[in-house]
């Protein structure tokens, strides 16, 4: 057993500067899909919210005449 750290567990200290490395196009680009992307979550979390509105209402009743009248519907 050795008593120094092993290079395989050593924190590596190098941070990834993401920013610095693209250019201003595609800055813009990334800025518009990410844009794009919060609209659609968006979009996407309120068309949850109605449903899970309107579909609170329903309360799935046991028996024969509600199954009945679902199956008809």
């Amino acid at each position: 057993m050795c008593s120094s750290p092993k290079s395989s567990r050593a924190v590596n200290k190098t941070a990834i500067n993401f920013n610095d490395e693209l250019t201003q196009e595609q800055r813009l680009r990334f800025a518009a899909k990410a844009n794009l992307a919060q609209e659609r979550r968006e979009q996407r979390e309120a068309t949850n919210k109605r449903y899970e509105q309107k579909h609170a209402s329903d309360k799935p009743s046991s028996g024969l005449f509600s199954w009945l009248q679902q199956l008809v519907s």
